[in-house]
């Protein structure tokens, strides 16, 4: 097979980034205080709803994937999911961003459920299908960091959607913006799923199928390998999500930076990780892929202890550094699942060397990389909030908190991403499957072929 994927099928295949991309940031910033202010909810139990309902989804996620592994029809191994992915996600979608005041938790609860298990559908089957676009290992690099680039572009995108439609109808409060939000996500999901699923061509043949199977969920859990991505990747999903869950509080109290200049920072954080993703990729190919994660998670450790170290008042320096911290923010993501392609070879090759079936097992892998993301993304605010709370750091917009709550903050927010960046780089750096060894491993597996 041809090793380099054509432009017009990597983009294709990149398509449902946008509608499952920019579901992230409403998810987290907007449809909370919507559901809380504007449809009535009370304010305890919209967080319990966003909480158990991401708590649950977690192990679907495996569960999803065992299936995927299993699935072997004439339209392929993951159009399928992708497809009926979009008719799920799509239905979640309108339930949860066109729901009206008076809104009962029950029906919030099923239909932010049914709206997550829509968006694992088509992110699993689009990760996993990517790993079978190409066996090269620089290759591989280039798929998914043009895939994040996707998701970027799109959270840069529905970012901007509130704002305008502010502007555009100040009187409704946030209603507009979510109304808007959704329609957006609505119109993107049959126009990108559709074109991944006419246009991008299956890849690699998969190994045998098979049902879904515990001995598999243990077999891939005790690689010692997958271990140590696992490990790698929620230390490199809590550092960020320490960031953002403590983004406004630290610039607004400690910074006392108004909260649209916070926000104007916010998106050339994002801009910043978009305009990187290639250099990401172009160093993972030269210095591999492992090394470019270890020096991400040192740089954004890093980069916190800068932004603490510029004086207050220094916007233009703060933006400029807030900016710089943005840089590696792509790059774990893509770097991670591109070595888990390069680990489900290796998996193949240790299993054909036992004289054991080639089962299929790429669904699941990425499921499980896909549920440690997730955890990561959760610990923060479940972490960081509480203790924000025993040092009496107050929340409320134009609160007056003493100087011990503001150091609680600082710390927060400079310390635990510091050591946990560290932490996330020594794990990575020792990743045993280099450009060579996956070279070595692609032979064997070409000579050893039935």
């Amino acid at each position: 097979m041809d090793l380099r994927v054509k432009l017009k099928h990597l983009l294709a295949w990149c398509g449902p980034c946008l509608p499952v991309a920019a579901l992230g940031l409403p998810l987290v910033v907007y449809l909370p205080p919507h559901y809380a202010g504007t449809l009535g909810l009370p304010l305890a139990t919209v967080g319990l709803l966003f909480a158990l309902v991401r708590i649950i989804d977690i192990p679907i996620d495996p569960l999803l994937g065992a299936l995927m592994d299993g699935t072997r029809t004439r339209l392929g191994q993951f159009r399928p999911w992708m497809l009926a992915g979009g008719g799920v996600l799509a239905a979640g979608v309108w339930l949860v961003f066109m729901a009206q005041p008076g809104v009962s938790a029950v029906y919030a609860f099923f239909s932010l459920l049914l709206l997550y298990v829509g968006w694992s559908m088509i992110y699993l089957a689009q990760t996993a299908w990517g790993a079978r676009l190409s066996p090269d290992y620089a290759e591989r690099a280039r798929i998914f960091g043009t895939w994040t680039a996707a998701n970027a572009v799109a959270t840069l995108l529905v970012l901007l959607i509130p704002p305008l439609m502010a502007r555009a109808d100040p009187g409704h409060g946030s209603t507009p913006g979510v109304h808007a939000m959704g329609w957006f996500v609505l119109a993107l999901i049959p126009l990108t799923v559709l074109a991944a699923a006419l246009i991008v061509p299956e890849g690699e043949g998969a190994g045998e199928g098979h049902g879904i199977r515990l001995a598999d969920v243990r077999r891939v859990l005790a690689d010692r390998r997958m271990q140590l991505l696992l490990g790698a990747d929620l230390l490199l999903s809590v550092v960020p999500g320490i960031t953002g869950a403590l983004f406004l509080f630290f610039f607004t109290t400690v910074r006392d930076i108004p909260a649209a200049t916070a926000s104007a920072l916010l998106l050339g954080y994002f801009l910043a990780g978009l305009f990187a993703a290639p250099l990401w990729v172009k160093g993972a190919a030269r210095h591999g892929k492992h090394r470019m994660a270890a020096l991400a998670g040192l740089w954004m450790g890093g980069a916190q202890v800068g932004i603490w170290a510029i004086p207050d008042g220094a916007v233009t320096v703060t933006a400029i550094a807030f900016a710089l911290a943005g840089a590696p923010i792509s790059a774990p993501a893509f770097l991670l699942r591109a070595m888990l392609a390069d680990l489900t070879d290796a998996q193949a090759l240790d299993a054909r060397r036992a004289g054991a079936p080639a089962a299929e097992t790429t669904g699941l892998n990425f499921a499980i990389l896909t549920a440690t993301q997730k955890l990561g993304y959760a610990i923060p605010v479940g972490l960081t909030y509480p203790i924000l709370g025993l040092v009496g750091f107050d929340p409320a917009p134009g609160a007056a908190n003493d100087a011990s709550a503001l150091a609680g903050l600082t710390f927060l927010f400079v310390v635990p991403p510091l050591l946990l960046g560290i932490l996330a780089a020594l794990l990575v750096w020792r990743w045993p499957i280099t450009a060579e060894a996956h070279a070595r491993i692609r032979a064997d597996l070409d000579r050893t072929a039935p």
